[in-house]
C-alpha cells in the first residue's frame, strides 16, 4: 500500500509495509501552479518511491470531507470542482481511494488505543480537520462527516467575538477562523496592525512578548471551549491534537484547566495529547484504511 498526504504547502508518500513501518517515504514541495501541476507533482513523487510494484495501490490523505470516494469539502482551491481520485488514476496507472484528514489521523491512533471509548482527532493547520473513533475503529457518520467540528460556531462567545468571520466554507463565525493558524495570525495583525506567522507568534510568547502571549492566551480558551463542547457530546477518552498547533504542549497541559467552566460531566478521565507525526500520522492512517477497505 501507498500513503500519500497533501496539502497546500507539502506533498509526502511512502511505501507502507503490512505492519505499517515505512519501507520508502518521499516528499516534496506542492507548486503554486494549478491542478494540472500538482497532478504531474505528485505522478513523479510516486515514481520516486523506491521499490513500488505497478500494482500498488494509493489511498490520499486530503484536507477535505470525502463523501462516495469524491472530495466534498476543501479548502483547496484547486482540489474545487475536480474528480481527484479519477484524475490521480489515470496519472499514475494504479487504483486510488481518498480519505480526509481527520479520518487518516482518527484510524492512525485508533490502531494503537486500547478499550472502547470514543477518541476524536483534531488537526489543526491553515485549515482544521476532525475524525472519530470508537472500539478501534473509524466512524466516519452517515455522511462522512463525523466529528466535523471545523465549521460549528464558537461556544459560549464574548461579544466582540459575535463580529463577522468570514470562512472559506461561505458560512461565518465558524470554529475554523478562530482556532486556525490563519485565525491565530489574523487575531495578531487585528491588535499589532503587523504580520507575523503562527510560528513567529509562538517564539514572539515564549521570549514574553505580551501581546503574543495575550494572543495565544485567547487561542487557548478558545480551544478549550471548542473542546469542552465535543466532551460534553461524546465524552472521549483521548482528544488528539495534530498539525501545527501553536505552542501544542502547552496547549495540552493549559487547555484542560479550562474545560471545568464548561463540562457538565466529570472531564477527569479525558486526556489532551500531542501528536508529533505530522503527515507520517495521516500516511500511516490512510494506509491503515486503506487496507480495511480491501479487505474480503
Amino acid at each position: 500500500m501507498i500513503g500519500l498526504a497533501i496539502d497546500s504547502r507539502t506533498f509526502s508518500a511512502a511505501i507502507l509495509a503490512d505492519g505499517g513501518d515505512f519501507v520508502s517515504r518521499a516528499e516534496c514541495r506542492a507548486p503554486h501552479a494549478g491542478y494540472r501541476e500538482w497532478l504531474i507533482t505528485i505522478g513523479e513523487l510516486i515514481a520516486g518511491l523506491t521499490g513500488a510494484p505497478s500494482q500498488m495501490p494509493v489511498v490520499v490523505a486530503v484536507p477535505a470531507i470525502i463523501q462516495a470516494n469524491r472530495v466534498s469539502i476543501t479548502p483547496l482551491t484547486h482540489l474545487a470542482g475536480t474528480d481527484l481520485r479519477r484524475d490521480l488514476q489515470s496519472v499514475l496507472s494504479r487504483e486510488v481511494s481518498l480519505v480526509g484528514f481527520g479520518d487518516a489521523l482518527a484510524a492512525f491512533h485508533a490502531s494503537s488505543t486500547k478499550g472502547s471509548d470514543p477518541l476524536i482527532a483534531l488537526w489543526i493547520d491553515s485549515s482544521c480537520h476532525g475524525g472519530l473513533a470508537a472500539n478501534g475503529g473509524l466512524i466516519t457518520g452517515a455522511h462522512g462527516a463525523a466529528a466535523n467540528w471545523a465549521h460549528l460556531q464558537l461556544p459560549a462567545p464574548v461579544p466582540h467575538e459575535l463580529d463577522g468571520r468570514p470562512c472559506w466554507c461561505g458560512r461565518n463565525g465558524c470554529l475554523e477562523t478562530f482556532l486556525s493558524t490563519t485565525g491565530l495570525e489574523e487575531d495578531y495583525e487585528r491588535v499589532t496592525g503587523t504580520k507575523r506567522t503562527a510560528a513567529q507568534i509562538a517564539e514572539a510568547a515564549i521570549a514574553s512578548d505580551i501581546v503574543a502571549e495575550s494572543v495565544i492566551q485567547v487561542f487557548e480558551d478558545r480551544l478549550g471551549r471548542a473542546t469542552a463542547s465535543m466532551i460534553n457530546l461524546i465524552d472521549p477518552a483521548k482528544i488528539i491534537l495534530a498539525g501545527q498547533t501553536p505552542l501544542a504542549e502547552r496547549m495540552c497541559e493549559r487547555v484542560p484547566r479550562k474545560w471545568p467552566g464548561y463540562v457538565q460531566v466529570d472531564r477527569s478521565h479525558t486526556h489532551l495529547s500531542w501528536c508529533d507525526r505530522g503527515h507520517d500520522a495521516l500516511i500511516g492512517g490512510a494506509g491503515l484504511l486503506g487496507r480495511a477497505n480491501n479487505r474480503p
